[in-house]
């Protein structure tokens, strides 16, 4: 009998590269409240001669620059999440299903898995179900 061990995603994570900018490309007056006061960062995360170039931000206990790992672990869990069905997202996320805002939400996480998908190519799915720390 053979028991399938899961990666980790610390482990997948050494294969990507991450460069970043302090500053995000995301317009001051755009930001919400929450970004407006935390650390943004203008990131590209670089892996198999692909790359993704996006915003991310960390909250202000944060005092260390963003890893990969990190990066991944955020977007990994926006991507899941985008993977519902919009009925399902609301009811997972306690969002209410006639919100503008929450359909917005569910289209940016949607966008997510789509980027990561066209980063990771055939790895997306090794790297979505990976064990987290």
């Amino acid at each position: 009998m053979s028991i399938e061990t899961k990666e980790r995603l610390k482990v997948l994570a050494n294969h990507v590269c991450l460069k970043f900018d302090c500053g995000c490309a995301l317009d001051w007056d755009s930001q919400d409240e929450w970004q407006q006061n935390a650390n943004g960062y203008r990131c590209t995360l670089h892996y198999k001669r692909r790359q993704y170039t996006f915003d991310f931000w960390q909250g202000v206990g944060h005092s260390e620059d963003p890893t990969a790992e990190g990066c991944l672990e955020c977007l990994l869990s926006d991507a899941f999440s985008g993977a519902d069905d919009f009925e399902e997202f609301c009811a997972n996320m306690g969002y209410d299903s006639d919100s503008r805002r929450a359909e917005r939400i569910w289209r940016q996480c949607h966008k997510v898995a789509e980027n990561l998908k066209r980063l990771l190519g055939d790895d997306y799915e090794r790297f979505l179900y990976a064990e987290r720390d």
